[in-house]
């Protein structure tokens, strides 16, 4: 097995990177709570059209004449009420501890923490979030020197 050098020196370059920010900065928590919103906004949004699609779908089986089955329209309400109930626990709370720390609120920071640690599971954008949120809040101020 062979080391892919260019590929370990880009990754050595991040790292290096990284250390040398300031995640302790409130400019970090500001930029955390702008993600928070926008991501949970669009969130909502794609929850919003995926219920006005299943909708639409459900009037155009019924339109067609066919008898729609009691059994897809209970099933396509379950999951609807589902995904929103995820929303109504995860989407708005974010968007309100986003808001919190865009103003700079303390009590933003420990939920903030929390949502990006459940966020890890949402691969992609939500782990990369995640990551920073952690990176954040496990900061130790820089020292001048």
């Amino acid at each position: 097995m062979t080391l892919n050098e260019p590929r370990f020196i880009e990754a050595f370059f991040i790292f290096n990177k990284l250390q040398l920010m300031d995640f302790s900065e409130s400019t970090h928590k500001r930029t955390l709570g702008i993600l928070f919103v926008v991501f949970s906004v669009l969130g909502l949004f794609g929850l919003y059209f995926y219920d006005a699609f299943v909708n639409f779908i459900v009037h155009m089986a019924e339109s067609s004449g066919d008898p729609v089955p009691v059994e897809l329209t209970w099933i396509f309400d379950l999951i609807s009420s589902i995904l929103w109930g995820v929303a109504v626990l995860f989407l708005i709370p974010k968007i309100i501890i986003g808001f919190g720390l865009m103003n700079g609120r303390k009590w933003a920071n420990t939920p903030s923490l929390i949502y990006g640690i459940l966020g890890l599971i949402n691969f992609p954008i939500g782990t990369l979030v995640g990551i920073y949120s952690i990176l954040i809040y496990t900061a130790k101020p820089k020292q001048e020197d």
